[in-house]
């Protein structure tokens, strides 16, 4: 069984299905009535982080000046089976580009449910170390009778730790030790295991004592000294720890209770067991921080042993030898199918295994161009061609944005050089002539990369690009261009663009930009979109051999 989840914070649909747990993330996220800034301006510069448990999956950009900010952004990522909970962080960024959290909203993964498909105004929470908590334990606990050398009895408790998974990293290293106590309403008794350096999956397989109840005669053997309310009290208690050489002390990183009274029904009791925050914080009021408004759509596919699927295989990957293609299975496929997106993720990974993408988007393409009334209109719609060579490029051509764009994306992410050529938006200080210089200089080493980039494109690209490029020839033989504007419509408007305009979705960088590089990304973005466009009321032109493809 595999799990789909898309998780919309506040609008529209997006579903993603596969093999796993999938979620999308079209996050259209609102937060209301953030505590003001402690200063003059009392606005805040704020950005929302996604985490699954404390692994950090996806940052939004930062909105500046508001105390109710707004995102919307894209994301699509993999989940894993055993995360426990869906967390949305949101953090402040000070004048010294300092960051510190504001609050978060959890959501348990059996939770999710509950708000399907619903928006829903969630109260932002107060973080606390102690809260933040991931990971299991493996404990084995045993109550026994044991008779001694003078002929008396007593009630013994063996707790024995074997093992933990998925303790969390803090400060980038994980020493961890556990601690087990023995409580009641008179007594606290505590036992320590070793410490296991560097590892967040430990094997202590340590085995504690406790002695549950005092030692009375053989003849009474049936009877505690300690009353039976006061054994139902008594619990074990195993705390986590990671030890730390900081001056601050060890941290915590969960802990379990486990009231002996389970154990009156089975001597021997085997489990693992999440570990839980403390309960002793003190909760705030829901007014305190402010509030988030998601909406979250949760789905369960239940997917079979890949044999299954075989004779489906099979009648998808003949789609590019079928004449028409039209009466493929493929194409019948991105037919039936609300959103041409979900038909290409699952064809486009298909075929790209068993080599056999080129023929298939080659035999669509062509009946598409062949559809086409007007070149100035070709590829331009989001249809199955299109999606299909839109995944394909995020696939096969991920290593070349890396080696043609990163360098300068780096470069401007990391000088923050003015290029705002708005004098509305000119801020402070600016010079609207040096700021023209600037993105004249961003545009200029972007595009020559690109165009000469040829040398590292990948060879499925090429071969896709060159069948678009005689099929666009051949349907329109009059118009010398579209040749061009058939492969730029891809490269340069679906490829380099998006690329360019939003870095963090293409690897390219961590996170998403700061406002003031994400607007120079934007002007850079947007011009390289029209030089692509090969538009003629602006007499722009290019050659087979600038394009290098």
């Amino acid at each position: 069984m595999a799990a789909s989840c898309a998780i919309q914070l506040w609008s529209g649909s997006h579903q993603q299905e596969g093999d796993g747990q999938i979620f999308s993330l079209c996050p259209f996220c609102e937060a209301k009535n953030l505590p003001s800034y402690p200063g003059p301006t009392k606005m805040r510069d704020c950005y929302c982080t996604v985490n699954l448990d404390q692994e950090e999956v996806f940052r939004t950009k930062i909105v500046e000046k508001s105390l109710c900010p707004f995102y919307g952004e894209d994301f699509y990522c993999e989940i894993p089976r055993n995360f426990r909970h869906l967390s949305f962080y949101i953090f402040d960024r000070d004048v010294f580009r300092r960051d510190s959290i504001m609050g978060k909203v959890a959501i348990l993964k059996e939770d999710l449910q509950k708000y399907n498909n619903r928006e829903t105004w969630f109260q932002v929470q107060h973080v606390d170390a102690n809260s933040e908590v991931q990971g299991k334990v493996h404990l084995e606990l045993r109550l026994s009778e044991v008779i001694t050398d003078t002929g008396v009895i007593c009630h013994k408790l063996a707790v024995r730790v074997l093992e933990c998974r998925g303790l969390p990293i803090v400060n980038g290293q994980c020493d961890p030790y556990a601690t087990v106590t023995l409580l009641g309403p008179t007594r606290t008794e505590s036992k320590k295991t070793k410490v296991r350096k560097k590892t967040n999956n430990p094997q202590f397989d340590e085995v504690f004592y406790f002695e549950v109840t005092k030692p009375s005669s053989y003849n009474k053997k049936s009877h505690f000294e300690i009353e039976e309310d006061d054994v139902d009290k008594m619990e074990v208690r195993v705390d986590l720890w990671n030890a730390s050489n900081l001056k601050f002390g060890d941290e915590f990183l969960g802990e379990l209770k486990i009231p002996l009274k389970v154990l009156r029904q089975s001597s021997c009791y085997d489990a693992w067991y999440l570990l839980q925050p403390r309960d002793n914080g003190k909760s705030c009021k829901p007014e305190d921080i402010g509030s988030l408004r998601l909406n979250v759509v949760y789905t369960e596919d239940h997917v079979f042993p890949s044999e299954y699927y075989n004779c489906l295989r099979d009648l998808l990957l003949k789609s590019g030898d079928v004449e028409p293609v039209s009466a493929s299975a493929a194409h019948v496929l991105g037919e039936v199918c609300r959103e041409k997106q979900e038909a290409a993720i699952p064809l486009v990974r298909l075929f790209l295994h068993y080599g056999k993408i080129v023929p298939f988007i080659s035999s669509i393409a062509n009946a598409e161009v062949n559809r086409t009334q007007d070149p100035n209109t070709i590829f331009r719609g989001n249809s199955l061609t299109s999606k299909c060579i839109d995944e394909t490029m995020k696939l096969a051509g991920m290593h070349y944005l890396q080696v043609t764009l990163k360098p300068i994306i780096d470069e401007i992410c990391e000088l923050h050089k003015p290029c705002e050529i708005d004098p509305v938006k000119l801020k402070d200080g600016e010079n609207l002539e040096t700021n023209k210089e600037n993105l004249k200089n961003y545009v200029d080493q972007i595009f020559n990369v690109i165009t000469k980039s040829g040398v590292s494109c990948p060879t499925v690209m090429c071969d896709i690009f060159f069948s678009l490029r005689e099929s666009a020839a051949k349907r329109f033989q009059d118009d010398p261009d579209v040749r061009y504007t058939a492969v730029s419509s891809f490269i340069f408007l679906r490829f380099f663009a998006p690329a360019i305009l939003s870095p963090n979705l293409f690897q390219l960088s961590p996170h998403h930009p700061d406002p003031q590089t994400s607007r120079t990304l934007t002007l850079i973005s947007k011009t390289i979109q029209t030089l692509g466009s090969l538009s003629k009321s602006k007499s722009v032109s290019i050659s087979n051999e600038n394009l290098n493809v």
